[in-house]
């Protein structure tokens, strides 16, 4: 095993802390490649060369005994039963012999730890881009993607949902940096993590997590404790988009479109921060009608409206939807009069051109106002 350089001068720095003497790391062409004394990186050293070929301790009694050598003890240091580097204490033969036994013990697991972490990280890295080859690529081969799965710990048939989430800045104005990022996508994972065929993939704003679907476990509730923790250490706003439940390569690709779509849908009405793709009813025509023709209903609709007012009799409409066409309840609901409630649907009526008291009119405006939220969403 090679030894990186940093992981060397971690453990040098750290033995230095519990033993106050100045401690080196020669790789295995006896060179310093870590030392608390800077100077001496990158030096050769005979003492080290002696060492890694006879595999004993070495004490060196004053300095230049050997070429590049002082005064310490030296010992090899192993790893999977092969000498990997030697670790060295600089300092008189009373006060560093002690230490030997010690420091080779402490070097060895504090590089066993490094060797684990790595390997954990590859293992995360390739996880990772198997996500992103799953998620994103164009083509999908559900025999390829699930032989790729399984040679990394993925099982891609057994029952699982996307679920999509958006965090961002309350103002909207700049993306979240990416400390900020760690910090919440560590958050979701002391979520989830406690299944290991929960996966989570984190894309800009954006956390995709494929879980298990499980009909005993709650998802929503762990979505809002997820919210709740999220929102209380920072000032951003959190939603969640459910795809359906897949069972293969190619449907959990379907599921994330699925998701990604009523997502876009959620963003821009800002009403539900959870959302589920198969209850989306109009918005699924909404999200496909392109922006051309989007953009000629709205001129054709809203052309006498400035924004403001489009904003104004957006609300409007939703709460008369919404109470099924009372009057009473609206104007309740909205503070207003009933006469001024009536006179502002008469002035909608008027702006427009369609009047929101007949389905056909209610239909065109409400269209209409769907359009320019999800036009609008970013």
């Amino acid at each position: 095993m090679h030894v990186p350089k940093e992981i060397a001068q971690n453990i040098v720095e750290e033995m230095k802390i519990i033993i106050n003497q100045d401690i080196n790391f020669f790789n295995t062409d006896s060179i310093i490649i870590a030392s608390t004394d800077k100077n001496r990186i990158g030096d050769f050293h005979g003492g080290a060369r002696k060492v890694l070929t006879e595999k004993v301790d070495l004490l060196i009694k004053y300095d230049n005994e050997f070429e590049g050598a002082k005064k310490g003890i030296n010992v090899p240091v192993y790893f999977m039963n092969e000498v990997v580097g030697v670790i060295g204490i600089t300092g008189e033969y009373a006060e560093v012999e002690k230490y030997g036994m010690i420091i080779q013990r402490m070097t060895e697991i504090l590089i066993k730890e490094a060797y684990i972490k790595e390997q954990e990280n590859i293992h995360s890295e390739s996880i990772r881009i198997f996500l992103e080859e799953l998620l994103f690529s164009r083509k999908t081969n559900d025999d390829i993607l699930k032989t790729r799965g399984e040679l990394v710990g993925v099982n891609t048939v057994i029952p699982r949902v996307v679920i999509l989430s958006n965090v961002f800045n309350r103002n909207r104005k700049q993306l979240l940096s990416p400390n900020v990022n760690e910090k919440i996508l560590r958050i979701y994972r002391k979520h989830v993590s406690h299944d290991e065929e929960n996966l989570i993939l984190q894309s800009g704003n954006n956390i995709i997590m494929i879980l298990k679907s499980d009909p005993k476990k709650d998802l929503e509730k762990v979505l809002h404790n997820i919210s709740n923790d999220v929102e209380e250490r920072f000032d951003v706003g959190v939603y969640f988009a459910f795809g359906n439940t897949s069972n293969s390569p190619s449907s959990i690709k379907r599921s994330y479109q699925e998701a990604k779509k009523a997502m876009d849908i959620s963003m821009a009405s800002k009403k539900q921060q959870i959302i589920y793709y198969n209850k989306l009813d109009l918005g699924l025509i909404i999200n496909d009608i392109s922006e051309n023709v989007a953009s000629e209903y709205l001129d054709k609709v809203f052309c006498s409206l400035k924004e403001n007012e489009i904003e104004e009799y957006n609300r409007l409409l939703e709460t008369y939807v919404k109470n099924n066409g009372s009057i009473k309840l609206t104007s309740e609901e909205l503070f207003v009069h009933k006469n001024t409630l009536q006179y502002r649907l008469n002035k909608l009526k008027e702006l427009t051109g369609y009047n929101p008291r007949k389905i056909e009119g209610i239909l065109v405006l409400y269209l209409g106002f769907l359009l320019h939220q999800v036009n609008n969403k970013n």
